[in-house]
């Protein structure tokens, strides 16, 4: 009896230090995604873009709104995570 429960221990703790490493080494699948605020109120997505594609020019409005990944401003503009200030022009 004893046996078994050390053989058990050892299989849990197997088990237990393999999912560890397992959920370690997993890829976070979010990132965030910048969003450039046009003066209509949509947004144009500037994944793949560069500063030369677009402009903010001083302004307080918001100029691009970073979101998570998984979130689209144009149905759900809620929370971004941050803003820059200005108006928005360019693509």
């Amino acid at each position: 009896m004893k046996n078994l429960k050390s053989k058990m221990a050892a299989v849990a703790m197997i088990l237990g230090v393999g999912s560890a490493l397992i959920s370690a080494a997993a890829p976070s699948h979010f990132a965030n995604k910048v969003w450039g605020h046009r003066s209509d109120g949509s947004y144009v997505d500037l994944t793949g873009k560069t500063p030369a594609d677009y402009s903010c020019t001083s302004s307080s409005a918001v100029c691009t709104a970073t979101y998570p990944q998984n979130q689209n401003p144009n149905v759900n503009p809620a929370n971004p995570i941050s803003t820059t200030s200005g108006t928005f022009s360019g693509l």
